[in-house]
């Protein structure tokens, strides 16, 4: 029978191995970072963080309520991270290191590992972050279109 754990279960040991030396593997669940990690089939594979991290850079890391969070670094001010998920449009800001637990050096899809080394990782990144604020358009657009119809169709 298969348990299901919560992050909060796993951070301990996740913690203990990474200041061992070690990497930790497990699988998140969201779809945050969507096209990237799939909900729940896909493992990352975390290493204790070197900082400073950099632009693309995808760390696990700890809001101020709790929530452990898996998103990409799309900005680096000081000491300071701004983060946003693959599958998301709104920034959040002020992410500092202490609240880094570490931060995945590669991922594993139906069998296949990506190392976030890989150039074409790294293209992907710089595209899927380029064409956000396009996307977010796209969206906006959708949105609208989607309005219009019910208003003409008086649904």
């Amino acid at each position: 029978m298969n348990r299901v754990v919560s992050m909060n279960d796993m951070v301990p040991l996740i913690l203990e191995m990474l200041e061992n030396g070690g990497k930790a593997v497990f699988t998140p669940t969201g779809t945050s970072m969507l096209p990237m990690l799939r909900d729940g089939s896909d493992t990352v594979t975390l290493e204790k963080p070197e900082f400073p991290l950099r632009r693309y850079d995808l760390p696990l890391y700890r809001r101020e309520d709790g929530t452990y969070i898996l998103h990409r670094i799309i900005e680096v001010s000081g000491d300071c991270y701004t983060m946003r998920g693959d599958h998301q449009l709104h920034q959040e800001y002020g992410i500092t290191q202490e609240q880094i637990l570490g931060v995945v050096c590669e991922f594993t899809r139906k069998g296949k590992h990506y190392s976030c080394t890989d150039w074409r990782y790294q293209l992907y990144c710089r595209v899927w972050i380029g064409t956000a604020e396009c996307r977010k358009q796209y969206y906006r657009c959708r949105r609208l279109g989607s309005k219009i119809k019910r208003k003409i169709l008086g649904k």
